[in-house]
């Protein structure tokens, strides 16, 4: 799965989700949480159902945030937007694995396909970000939202690149690939400012995270382009495989390229990369 982008619309903002649905993201996350007041929950999470029941999202995944496990609304959300055809949940306040296994019960019970993105903002979250991730086969993302995080651990959420905020999102990139699920990076606050944007996801890729989540529709085409594989980066990878096929030919565990030696895992990794290209449209299935 895909996941370069995932842009969040606030549920309630019935009006936004046209917008949404053509920002190109590789998600929609319509927001039944933090961006709907409570005497709205209701109302919000109809018009939503509606809106995954209307379909339209082409080649985006339809996801839902529902409200956190322990809200009288939580178990409401799971059910009715998996029913209507959420393709995933995002889980918020994720901390306890019993909570995740509840909302796989749920899934399971409406017989839905509906994956689970686990959003770790809380200290307690990044804490268990290894057990969270490996609570059921439907988790398929750990998200770490550095906002809440930085609430609770009283300091400022205006610069994840550094303390405790960094040392959080290390934590949750770590876990997810200890558990084999996508990590997903943070949103970035400064909305009108591209450098920041940019300088955030570039530090996002370094901690070998897949994908940004995104706040508004204008930051989705920068995040599909910097998690999308250059054509140096797919000229690379495809030149490191064919040696590799060589050096296999000969017996060889390893070769060199470029004065530098390539072993197994660096060939893994070029595969994922050809991969990415792949899902993003940028080679065919049967090239490499």
């Amino acid at each position: 799965m895909l996941r370069r982008s995932l842009l969040f619309v606030p549920g309630i903002a019935t009006q936004r989700f046209a917008k949404a649905k053509a920002a190109g993201a590789d998600a929609i996350l319509f927001d039944l949480e933090d961006s709907v007041p409570p005497d709205a929950k209701g109302r919000a999470r109809e018009g939503v159902c509606v809106a995954l029941s209307e379909g339209g999202f082409e080649s985006s995944e339809a996801a839902v945030r529902v409200n956190a496990p322990g809200t009288p609304f939580h178990e409401d959300d799971v059910r009715a937007t998996a029913l209507a055809g959420a393709a995933a949940i995002m889980v918020p306040k994720s901390e306890r694995p019993d909570d995740l296994r509840a909302v796989a019960a749920i899934l399971d019970d409406v017989g839905a396909g509906t994956r689970i993105l686990a959003l770790l903002e809380t200290p307690l979250g990044v804490a268990r970000a290894l057990e969270v991730g490996m609570a059921t086969p439907r988790v398929d993302a750990l998200c770490f939202g550095h906002a809440d995080f930085a609430l609770e651990m009283g300091v400022s959420a205006d610069d994840p690149s550094k303390g405790v905020l960094y040392h959080a999102r290390c934590a949750v990139a770590v876990a997810a690939r200890g558990c084999g699920v996508q990590p997903v990076d943070n949103v970035c606050l400064a909305v009108r400012d591209e450098e920041a944007l940019r300088h955030d996801i570039h530090v996002g890729m370094q901690l070998g995270y897949e994908g940004k989540l995104c706040i508004h529709p204008s930051q989705v085409t920068i995040a599909n382009e910097m998690y999308t594989p250059a054509p140096d980066e797919v000229d690379y990878a495809r030149r490191v495989l064919s040696g590799w096929q060589a050096a296999r030919a000969e017996g060889l565990g390893v070769f060199t390229l470029d004065d530098k030696m390539v072993d197994a895992p660096l060939v893994r990794a070029q595969e994922r990369v050809l991969e990415r290209a792949r899902r993003a449209g940028l080679i065919s299935e049967h090239t490499s």
